[in-house]
C-alpha cells in the first residue's frame, strides 16, 4: 500500500525558538501556520523543494496573501532559497 502521509520531526516547543518568536510577532500566528505549511509541502516534495513560482497557487489556496508567504521564505532565517 503508498503511503499518502509522511512524519517529520516536530519540536514540541517550536513556538519558543527565537526565530519562531520573531515570526509570530511580526505576521502573528498567521505565520506560524504558514511556516508549518510550508515545511509540509516541503516535505511532500522529492527533492524537499518548492518553486516560488508557486506561493501565488498557495496564497490562493491557503486565503493569505503571496506577500505574508514570501515574508516568512525570506525575512526570518527559516529556509534557504
Amino acid at each position: 500500500m503508498k503511503k499518502d502521509a509522511y512524519y517529520f520531526p516536530h519540536f514540541s516547543n517550536a513556538r519558543n525558538d527565537s526565530k519562531i518568536i520573531k515570526l509570530r510577532r511580526i505576521i502573528g500566528i498567521e505565520g506560524y501556520a504558514i511556516y508549518f505549511m510550508l515545511l509540509e509541502i516541503l516535505r511532500e516534495q522529492t527533492n524537499y523543494k518548492y518553486p516560488l513560482s508557486g506561493i501565488e497557487d498557495l496564497a490562493y489556496e491557503w486565503h493569505t496573501s503571496k506577500e505574508k508567504i514570501f515574508s516568512v521564505i525570506s525575512n526570518f532565517e527559516l529556509f534557504e532559497v
